[in-house]
């Protein structure tokens, strides 16, 4: 056992920092501070020592992190606390923090068992690339402020900073980490200038120098050389533990012992006398491999700016400005807007009722099926949708772009990881053996020349970089996902871009997809008292329905205004109609069936019926504006795919739509269970089936279907069955879009042939002894440098040709 406050230098158990002259005695386990014995006691005490397995020394050195027992008192105000919470009911909150001090996979796995440390913790899920972590936790059991103190008591300070009424997550570590590179790579560059100028002294002045000179010149070398071992080649060994003690290789296996062997032979040399050793190539090895990763970091950062601030949803919103209403795209949402949000579509940013009463939702936010009902004034939160009545909102923050791609994509996990991603993963892993391997041989087959052998088994391990591999799919895909999002197009993930390449089949729903929002319209029956045009209108009103918004523009004049009416009992039923009452009067909105019952005698072929208090009253007939673009655009695609018209509307359109699809491909009065069973026909078939709808009635469809697009005018609708949102005007290059993905599977091809041939002929030249370690490190990131550049290259330029 150690005892408690020795001199002795061992590595701390929890950060592996050396104890010097203070060890905390528990057990035989030693520490460097109080903080690091109260981080593994805690873990030990949750099981979940685990965390120490994934990464050598995965702590955090809690020295000098004394933390006062108030520091997050100020997150028990709910004032405080509502401007972090991304959602808050009664049973769960949200709250995503950013954590700089994350840096390891053992980070990552901590990170995800925080339940077992507080059991007020639902769920908690880590972003690796931002650093943060978004935890879900029932208030009644736990506090915010107790999961940030628990947080800070593992090692993990939350930095959180609430400025001028509003919460900011600090990203401290992503600008932390981008410092830390800078210093290792000027820790490098002094150590590889200085010992450079020794080497130079000793090969050109080797003759005449003093022997103690030349000692003095190796030991100084030599002790410029630790650092840039320890310190500045530090990620590619914590990073190559990590993977072995997960029993796994990755690509800085290879680079790591190749460093090893450089530092080791060098040392070896100058300790026995056989030369002076290559520790100016040692440095500069890591320097330039440090100088890679900084310009791919660099790179990387400019692909998630792109991604996060430039592709906006393709979202609009109706709102009051001077007393007139008009739609704006969501992100042109300021404080203060009056916004119009009907019923099935999402609430873009938190907001308060300005109503009297209305429904929302938040089986999108937070799994919760039952729709809770908000009361005047109450505090609503985005991504929450609208049920039954339309509502009237004050947004009291700014629209997060990136808050809702998250919702959207953890809606659904249909689209798999493309094949080519898997295929990327399996092949680093699998070269990456095979790198070893083809080292291992050209050092077998320089014996017995020593120097040559280790020369060649070092730029093999550091040359072969399956990088470009792993990096070519995604990289192309997220430039692809940003410059289609400027476009009005976005995309949920990356694998949503090649699931639209395999596309063979593509089945459009009709009304607010094919054809135009606001068709021409005429309304057919008795004349309606102004009492009964308001209550139609104002029922009809709440859908966002496109036939539902055309019942309203037949009957609106302006003697009469459905602005002050109050609807109660809205219920939409997809794929028939509407139901309300305004003012004890009740109205029904849809289809003959719907409005008649079933089985009755159709007179006409009005496309909407309309009953007030149980009678029918008349009937809107519209006649269907096809989309401007649209008939050329299907005459494009149907030499690429096999076209197919579902509609839930009967066929009094059929000739509308005879020029552009076969008799055989239109399908008529279709339910939203029949539409799922033809597309579920399809892929039995082995067909890969786009469907492109509104969303609206069609959100089975979607989910049946191998990838979906749901098209917007000037709804907030988002479905999250949906792969992709386009602006109704992009529709008409659908055929561009699908043609887009197929180029971008040609772009990741190109980045494999170009990554196969580099390592092809890097391999061959480091194994005749051309290339040496240091000219191996020069190279090595060009291929991932290259690989980005041809990716996001191919990207823009095949986007300026099809988008």
């Amino acid at each position: 056992m150690i005892p408690t406050n020795t001199s002795i230098d061992v590595p701390c158990v929890h950060c592996g920092e050396l104890c010097t002259g203070h060890i905390v005695d528990a057990q035989e386990h030693p520490f460097c501070c109080n903080g690091c014995k109260s981080v593994y006691e805690i873990l030990h005490a949750n099981d979940l020592c685990d965390y120490y397995q994934h990464d050598d020394h995965a702590g955090v050195s809690m020295r000098q992190r004394p933390m006062p027992a108030d520091a997050f008192a100020a997150l028990d105000d709910p004032s405080v606390a509502r401007q972090l919470l991304e959602y808050s009911s009664e049973s769960m909150h949200r709250v995503r923090l950013s954590i700089p001090s994350m840096h390891c996979t053992s980070c990552v796995w901590l990170l995800e068992q925080l339940d077992r440390i507080d059991s007020g913790v639902l769920r908690s899920t880590v972003d690796v690339m931002r650093k943060q972590v978004t935890i879900e936790f029932d208030p009644s059991r736990t506090t915010l402020r107790a999961i940030a103190t628990m947080l800070t008591s593992i090692g993990y300070e939350p930095v959180v900073r609430i400025e001028a009424g509003a919460s900011h997550l600090q990203q401290g570590g992503d600008r932390s980490a981008i410092r830390a590179l800078y210093l290792r790579i000027g820790v490098a560059a002094f150590a590889a200038g200085n010992i450079m100028l020794f080497s130079v002294a000793q090969y050109f002045g080797a003759s005449t120098m003093q022997p103690a000179l030349i000692t003095v010149f190796q030991i100084a070398s030599i002790i410029l050389s630790v650092p840039v071992l320890v310190f500045s080649a530090s990620p590619w060994f914590r990073s190559a533990a990590g993977a072995l003690r997960a029993r796994r290789v990755n690509l800085d296996v290879p680079v790591s012992l190749g460093i090893l062997v450089l530092f080791a032979r060098s040392v070896a040399d100058i300790a026995g006398g056989a030369g002076e050793g290559f520790l100016d190539s040692f440095a500069g090895l890591v320097l330039f491999l440090l100088v890679g990763r900084l310009f791919q970091q660099r790179a990387f950062d400019a692909l998630s700016f792109d991604r996060t601030y430039r592709s906006f949803f393709p979202l609009s919103v109706r709102v009051e400005r001077k007393q007139e209403e008009e739609v704006i795209p969501i992100e042109g949402i300021v404080v203060g807007d009056t916004m119009q949000i009907r019923n099935g579509e999402v609430i873009p940013c938190d907001s308060v009722l300005l109503g009297q009463c209305g429904y929302v939702d938040y089986s999108f936010v937070s799994g919760e099926a039952l729709p809770v009902e908000c009361t005047e004034g109450s505090f609503v939160y985005a991504g929450g949708r609208v049920v039954g009545a339309a509502m009237k909102l004050a947004a009291v923050k700014d629209v997060s772009h990136s808050y809702l791609a998250s919702l959207w994509d953890s809606s659904s996990t249909r689209v798999q990881r493309s094949t080519w991603l898997q295929l990327s993963d399996r092949f680093g892993q699998w070269f990456t053996v095979f790198a070893i391997g083809v080292a291992v041989l050209g050092f077998l087959l320089w014996l017995p020349n020593y120097a040559i052998a280790l020369n060649v088994f070092t730029a093999v391990l550091i040359i072969a970089c399956p990088c470009a591999l792993t990096l070519a799919a995604p990289i192309t895909l997220g430039t692809a996902m940003g410059l289609a999002g400027r476009k009005g197009i976005f995309l949920k993930n990356i694998g949503s871009m090649l699931e639209l390449e395999r596309t063979t089949d593509v089945v459009f729903d009709k009304t607010g997809t094919l054809t135009m929002p606001s068709p021409a319209v005429r309304y057919e029956g008795r004349e309606l008292t102004n009492e009964e045009r308001r209550a139609v209108i104002a029922v009809a009103m709440q859908s966002a329905h496109p036939m539902s918004r055309a019942v309203a523009k037949a009957l609106d004049d302006d003697a009469t205004s459905s602005d002050a009416c109050t609807v109660d009992d809205v219920a939409e039923h997809v794929g028939q109609g509407i139901t309300g009452s305004v003012d004890g009067q009740s109205v029904c909105i849809g289809s003959h069936d719907f409005v008649h019952g079933e089985g009755a005698e159709q007179q006409t072929s009005a496309s909407v019926w309309v009953s007030v208090d149980g009678r029918v009253v008349g009937a809107v007939h519209a006649r269907p504006t096809i989309r401007t673009g649209i008939a050329a655009m299907i005459d494009r695609l149907r030499t690429r795919a096999t076209l197919w018209l579902l509609s839930g509307d009967t066929d009094r359109d059929r000739d509308v739509f005879a020029g552009a699809f076969p008799p055989s491909s239109m399908y008529f009065s279709q339910r939203p269970t029949e539409k799922v069973d033809r597309i579920n026909e399809l892929r039995t078939e082995r067909r890969h089936v786009l469907m492109v709808g509104d969303g609206l009635n069609d959100a089975g469809a979607m989910r049946a279907a191998n990838v979906a697009i749901a098209v917007t005018d000037d709804a907030a609708t988002l479905v999250p069955a949906c792969d992709v949102i386009m602006r109704a005007h992009q529709l008409s290059n659908l055929d561009g879009l699908l043609r887009y993905a197929r180029s971008m599977r040609r772009v990741i091809v190109f980045n494999f042939i170009i990554s196969i041939a580099y390592n092809a002929l890097g391999l061959t030249l480091a194994l005749v002894g051309i290339l040496t370690p240091l000219a191996t490190a020069i190279l090595m990131p060009v291929s991932s440098l290259t690989v980005i550049g041809v990716s996001v290259a191919g990207a823009r330029w095949y986007a300026r040709r099809y988008l």
